[in-house]
């Protein structure tokens, strides 16, 4: 999903589109790249994300609990996070995972745009 992935974030570097971050984002991130790639390449990452300008939304105690109501009912635990965020700021997620769909979120496909 490269090439999507890329075209997503012209897209917000362009301000066509208006989207945020958060730390559980920056972890998930972070986990993978480092593991598939090197802690060099996720510091990398790192820095051209902050250089992008998203704003960070907090994870609070209320997301918390909606994201362990959504471990409960099958996601994984970033998924789960991402949710939660997304349902108490009213946002869209930008995902091709459909299980976002079941649990009632705003979802856009990557591959659409």
């Amino acid at each position: 999903m490269h090439e999507e992935a890329t075209k997503v974030v012209s897209m917000i570097k362009d301000v066509k589109l208006k989207a945020y971050i958060t730390p559980i984002i920056v972890l998930e991130l972070a986990v993978v790249i480092k593991r598939d790639l090197s802690e060099k390449t996720m510091l990398k990452l790192y820095e051209e994300l902050k250089k992008i300008g998203l704003k960070t939304i907090p994870v609070d105690e209320n997301v918390v609990k909606t994201a362990f109501d959504y471990l409960k009912r099958g996601m994984g635990i970033f998924d789960s996070f991402h949710a939660a965020v997304a349902k108490h700021n009213n946002l869209v997620i930008i995902s091709t995972d459909h299980k976002y769909d079941e649990m009632g979120l705003k979802r856009l496909d990557p591959r659409s745009f």
